[in-house]
């Protein structure tokens, strides 16, 4: 399947689900990857409008903007995202949107958690036997005893999804199939999860494309 396939293919679950925030940003988000910008920047202020605390969405909202040349509007969102993405322990998007933001000398969002909130924060040390370093959260956490795909991907979450990570993405996943109504059998439902819990766990997408290749 074409990027364009696939692009019309979630943009039909979206039609579908018109209030299912994810069905929006798996759109969203197939619209960024295929560079079509414009397109890409009303879907996703449709689902921060539907979930003001999607972080992802906030950040790739920002990114479609500054593709599209409105760096004010790329500001705000990740403005506006920032705080939120703080607030849900969502680190390492935030870390992003921060990030985006002092390369742009533009104003950083006091951070919510700052009193007294120490949990939110990165740990400094380092992983011990047995632990990762979450590529969700940032939190060191306990790694998965086993990979849970035999691919690429699967070893991927091994070495980088806490247990805890790996467990909220199980509840999720039930959401995703649920509201998406999703039959994974079929080769197009399969890639909509696929692009689901590449975002929920911030999975590379050079990732599965090794194990696609």
């Amino acid at each position: 399947m074409d990027q364009n396939e696939r692009i019309e293919q979630f943009r039909k679950m979206a039609q579908a689900n018109p209030d299912d925030d994810l069905a929006h940003f798996a759109l969203g988000q197939a619209l960024s990857d295929g560079g079509r910008f414009a397109e890409a920047v009303p879907v996703l202020r449709h689902v921060v409008k539907l979930n003001d605390t999607y972080s992802r969405a906030w950040l790739l909202l920002g990114e479609a903007l500054e593709h599209t040349t409105d760096d004010d509007g790329a500001v705000e969102a990740w403005q506006a995202g920032y705080e939120g993405a703080l607030r849900r322990g969502d680190l390492m998007v935030a870390n992003e949107m921060k990030a985006k933001l002092v390369a742009r000398g533009a104003e950083v969002p006091e951070d919510p958690t700052a009193a007294g909130a120490g949990d939110v924060e990165f740990e400094d040390r380092e992983p011990l036997e047995g632990e990762v370093r979450d590529a969700r959260t940032g939190r060191v956490g306990a790694a998965l005893a086993f990979a849970p795909f035999p691919d690429a991907v699967g070893e991927w979450i091994q070495a980088h999804i806490t247990g805890e990570s790996w467990e909220a993405w199980m509840e999720m996943s039930i959401k995703v199939i649920n509201e998406l109504r999703l039959d994974l059998g079929d080769p197009e439902h399969q890639a909509a999860y696929d692009q689901h819990m590449q975002a929920f766990l911030n999975v590379p997408a050079e990732v599965f494309a090794a194990r696609d290749a």
